[in-house]
């Protein structure tokens, strides 16, 4: 990615991406399926004003700013979607639960095979943390990443959020998992942990590959919990 700031936000941008942020979050918090939210939907829950900034990021060229990750192409949620609903972990003591995540048939399947396989190893699992998302839900992530953990920093979010076309978390052919453990590491941590070594070992017999990892060469930042899923050929 270039080192010049791509977008530099004016003040009142700001305020309508932290506006239309706090929208989301609202809706995430009631909506089970807000991450396969379609964009007609979506926009119904945002001003005029909100809805231009969303689209604004969406008509950036991803290849005028260098981006070099391949494109993959958006398209609907595929109709043998699973929900995963219920996950929980706990943190000092109190149970967490993670929001309605979902994932096509096939990569639903080879996770649980995946789990089923580290159990048995290690006696520890996996809990889907991010699954698959619609286009729409994908625009949401990166304004919220933007705003509240980037403050605003355009390119560094770039590197952590990919436009809808390029996303393997919205596009089903390379879906992607953002796995977490039981034990609620934070994410920067996973890489250290007994659940990362073995996917390391064992993870593409079930068909998981690991997408981001360090020196990618991709422009994107080391995420070890990130993995996405091609069918295994027979």
């Amino acid at each position: 990615m270039q080192d010049k700031q791509i977008w530099d936000f004016t003040s009142e941008e700001e305020k309508l991406i932290t506006s239309l942020v706090v929208k989301g979050r609202a809706e995430q918090a009631e909506n089970e399926k807000f991450a396969i939210i379609d964009f007609t939907s979506f926009y119904e829950l945002f001003t005029d004003e909100e809805v231009a900034i969303m689209k604004k990021w969406l008509a950036i060229n991803p290849k005028d700013i260098d981006y070099k990750l391949p494109f993959l192409g958006a398209k609907d949620s595929p109709s043998d979607i699973v929900a995963i609903a219920g996950q929980t972990y706990e943190v000092d003591s109190r149970p967490q639960t993670i929001p309605c995540q979902y994932l096509p048939k096939n990569a639903y399947e080879a996770y649980l095979q995946l789990n089923s396989a580290m159990r048995e190893d290690i006696d520890k699992d996996l809990l889907v943390l991010f699954g698959h998302r619609s286009p729409a839900r994908q625009v949401f992530i990166f304004f919220d990443i933007l705003e509240r953990i980037y403050a605003f920093d355009f390119n560094k979010t770039i590197q952590r959020v990919c436009f809808p076309d390029y996303s393997e978390h919205v596009c089903t052919q390379r879906q992607a998992i953002d796995f977490k453990t039981r034990d609620e590491l934070a994410s920067d941590v996973f890489a250290t942990t007994a659940e990362y070594t073995w996917l390391q070992r064992h993870a593409q017999q079930f068909g998981f590959y690991e997408s981001y990892p360090k020196n990618n060469g991709l422009g994107m930042m080391y995420e070890p919990w990130h993995w996405h899923y091609e069918p295994l050929t027979p």
